[in-house]
């Protein structure tokens, strides 16, 4: 049997450049000469069994008349659904202009009755107003006793649905004399 042996050159570093191994005994394995490599790889070519690759070809090359009317009918529904979301996109931008330009005009609008209000309540006096009303209208201030107070439910007004007694007992009795 032979013997493998490796020699070491005394190197601190072993690596396989520096290390020779040799065989030692009859095992010793031959080299196989190739005598013309073109002609071995024409042999294996040779060897290997052929694929017939044209009816392939044929395959890929031929569609039936299902799968292309098939193909035909999702590519119109591919450019229906297409030309539908366009159109939707085109009515909400123009929705999209529609609401801006009335808010434009709405803004305008607000402006111009603020203005006006502006005008009208500067154009009054509130004194000469005053004066009227006490000196050719006959007005008088309220007198205590003639203001009756009460807590409201969040209205602004009030209406009148029968007269006020007028009896020290009736509603400033029930509500108290400070009022509010």
């Amino acid at each position: 049997m032979a013997e493998i042996r490796s020699i070491n050159t005394g190197k601190r570093r072993t690596s396989d450049r520096n290390r020779q191994t040799y065989v030692n005994g009859t095992a010793v394995r031959k080299l196989q000469v190739v005598e013309n490599p073109k002609r071995d790889q024409k042999n294996r070519q040779a060897q290997r069994p052929k694929v017939h690759r044209a009816p392939r070809r044929e395959r890929v090359n031929y569609l039936s008349i299902g799968y292309t009317l098939f193909l035909a009918a999702a590519s119109v529904l591919a450019l229906w659904a297409c030309v539908g979301y366009l159109q939707l996109q085109a009515d909400n931008t123009a929705r999209m202009k529609n609401i801006a330009a009335l808010e434009a005009q709405l803004s305008d609008r607000k402006e111009e009755n603020d203005d006006e209000y502006n005008r009208v309540t500067s154009s009054v006096d509130l004194e000469k107003v005053r004066d009227i009303a006490i000196n050719e209208l006959g007005m008088v201030y309220a007198q205590e006793d003639q203001v009756i107070l009460y807590d409201g439910q969040g209205s602004d007004y009030v209406r009148q649905y029968e007269e006020i007694p007028q009896e020290d007992s009736g509603l400033k009795g029930v509500l108290g004399s400070g009022g509010r």
